[in-house]
């Protein structure tokens, strides 16, 4: 195996994981626990719109890890559904103050002991691996590839 090979290889891994994260985590936490789908204080209507954007978000990231791995030059669609999820979470977080918003619920997930919100960090830590892996993939690929 090339170096080329490997760094597109591991590229693809680091934007498996960052795509994988919101692609997977959050229907498993947002519809098995009490604090979204099934907090009791939400509206039927609320819970419809968190219901069709985790779906929404998780479809749009398996479409992107088919990309990502079954077609040629997919590494750049996909990084760009990814930091299009990925970024969206990051202007809501930016913008919370605007419409009254919040990381996380009072009973949710609790800050780290630094004071870190765990919501904030995966995702930015999701977000960082996407775009080290894109540019891993597309540094690696030869111009006819990209």
């Amino acid at each position: 195996m090339t170096a080329a090979t490997k760094g597109a290889r591991a590229g693809k891994i680091l934007m498996t994981i960052g795509i994988g994260i919101f692609t997977f985590i959050p229907p498993v936490v947002d519809i098995l626990t009490p604090t979204h789908i099934f907090h009791a204080d939400w509206t039927p209507h609320a819970r419809f719109h968190t219901m069709w954007g985790i779906l929404s978000a998780s479809s749009v990231g398996l479409l992107a890890l088919w990309l990502l791995w079954f077609r040629p030059a997919g590494h750049h669609v996909a990084g760009v559904i990814g930091s299009c999820v990925l970024g969206a979470f990051m202007l809501a977080a930016v913008t919370m103050s605007f419409y009254g918003g919040a990381l996380t619920d009072p009973d949710g997930v609790p800050l780290m002991a630094n004071g870190v919100d765990v919501n904030l960090l995966t995702f930015s830590i999701a977000f960082v691996m996407l775009v080290i892996g894109w540019r891993l993939v597309a540094r690696t690929q030869s111009p006819g590839q990209q």
